[in-house]
């Protein structure tokens, strides 16, 4: 019986078919290409202003950017917990909104505004997070999680490819200064920055109305439908909080959310900071244009061959995805040892690279190569997010956001000190810890380790419901 209802669901679109996966997230690409573009621009732009300090004295971009984190941080703590009054599309709706405001700034920009709005911008990524989240788990099962995630993420990390196509225009139609020009290093003039974020205030306003287009309706198959909908106090959204920050899969994948938080500093930050921070690259203005799109295109092609390959494995679909993971990063971090200067991560300069001559090719294959290596994290992320730790799934998606940050704050006062080497050594040690703690929660959440005859009483063999849900797992 339980066979037929499940039969019944999937005929009548309650697994989450593919064509409406797609739709779904084709919906969401214009925020999450919103939300990826704020960030890259934001990151490179406040990296050229954090290495224009002098005498160790914080500048402005040091002291936004703490204000960033500390925002998204406190946000994280309790954004889980709108949840039980908003809907997720709403959240998502609420969360773009909060981004179109902080884009407008940039156009009458002063002190008390940039400030305030880098803490709406915490705020808002906090909302975006748990949202994106959500949504994904009431629209996807055990079975589709990892099909519908691949298709999340590719299509919604398009945004660095599209945002690389903007940039490349924009540097066309808007030539540099007379000051940029004669700079060593390549820099922004302030006709660029305000149209690159005018450009993200009208991509924006088009987020609010797609987002609120979105499906609502939570499938009756769907992860989320499985866990209790109870409204909870205050204290109780801290208990779950603290509940999930103590279970060991999050005590065990917190080396692994540190660890992403090092790599988008570096792709997102510290390397397209060495494209410009190089002599032999100064005058080539598209280069960063060109590095974000081989960064988009790598999380396209992400969605078109991982995607498929790892629909067609029965197990270890998890350790495929992270096997890529490691080539593709260990290969991206070996060539960017070998053609960036040393201290080129630190300050301009005209010294030499180890081995290789950095150019535009080089640049291009080290953003392919990072953004294979983001896809396939961020889609592992995903996944794992939604089965480490059922009961508090919300609080765990808050969690990864919280350790992220913490990360990205050691980056932001370290990355002053830190050369090419150093980085290449964190980004190794990280990944070596955080990939083996991940395969670790991988083991400890497959369905042969969490459906144990231990954890089925007698009274629950005989429950219908509960035959419909080990139908649904054995599927999966």
């Amino acid at each position: 019986m339980a066979d037929m209802q499940h039969a019944h669901e999937i005929e009548n679109g309650a697994d989450t078919p593919k064509a409406r996966a797609i739709i779904r997230a084709t919906l969401r690409n214009v925020s999450s290409r919103n939300l990826s573009l704020t960030l890259f621009t934001q990151k490179i732009r406040n990296e050229y202003q954090h290495s224009q300090d002098t005498m160790g004295i914080p500048s402005r971009a040091i002291f936004s950017q703490a204000f960033h984190y500390s925002a998204f941080a406190i946000s994280s703590l309790f954004s889980a917990s709108l949840q039980h009054y908003f809907a997720s599309k709403w959240i998502l709706v609420i969360s773009t909104l909060l981004f179109a405001v902080y884009h407008l700034g940039f156009f009458y920009i002063n002190s008390y505004y940039f400030y305030f709005s880098q803490v709406l911008m915490g705020f808002a990524y906090s909302l975006y997070n748990n949202g994106e989240g959500a949504y994904l788990a009431e629209h996807s099962s055990r079975r589709t999680i990892e099909s519908n995630t691949g298709i999340e993420t590719a299509v919604g990390h398009s945004s660095m490819f599209v945002g690389g196509i903007v940039l490349f225009l924009i540097f066309y139609l808007i030539p540099q200064g007379t000051t940029q020009a004669a700079s060593h290093y390549r820099s922004f003039s302030e006709d660029q920055i305000q149209a690159i974020y005018g450009m993200f205030f009208a991509i924006s306003l088009l987020a609010i109305i797609t987002f609120a287009l979105l499906p609502k309706k939570q499938y009756s198959s769907s992860i989320a439908s499985n866990s209790p909908r109870i409204i909870p106090t205050f204290k109780t959204n801290m208990k779950n909080l603290g509940k999930a920050f103590i279970h060991p899969n999050m005590i065990l994948l917190s080396f692994t959310f540190l660890y992403m938080g090092f790599l988008v500093s570096f792709f997102l930050g510290i390397y397209p900071t060495t494209l410009s921070f190089t002599a032999s690259l100064v005058k080539d203005v598209y280069i960063v244009a060109l590095y974000s799109m081989f960064v988009g295109l790598a999380e396209l092609s992400g969605g078109v061959f991982i995607r498929p390959m790892i629909k067609k494995i029965v197990n270890y679909k998890l350790h495929v995805v992270m096997i890529v993971h490691v080539i593709t990063v260990v290969a991206a971090m070996t060539l960017f040892q070998l053609s960036i200067p040393e201290r080129s991560t630190i300050e301009p300069n005209d010294g030499s690279s180890l081995w290789l001559t950095p150019n535009r090719v080089l640049a291009c294959v080290i953003g392919y190569l990072i953004g294979m290596g983001d896809f396939t994290l961020t889609m592992a992320r995903v996944i794992i997010c939604q089965v480490a730790v059922p009961a508090n799934r919300n609080e765990v998606f808050s969690l990864t956001r919280i350790y992220q940050c913490i990360s990205s704050c050691i980056v932001l006062f370290l990355s002053s000190y830190m050369t090419v080497t150093c980085w290449t050594t964190v980004m190794m040690v990280g990944m070596v810890i955080g990939v083996t703690t991940f395969l670790i929660v991988v083991w400890r959440t497959s369905p042969a380790n969490v459906v144990s005859p231990k954890y089925i009483t007698p009274q629950l063999k005989s429950s219908p419901s509960t035959k419909a849900i080990c139908s649904t797992i054995q599927t999966a």
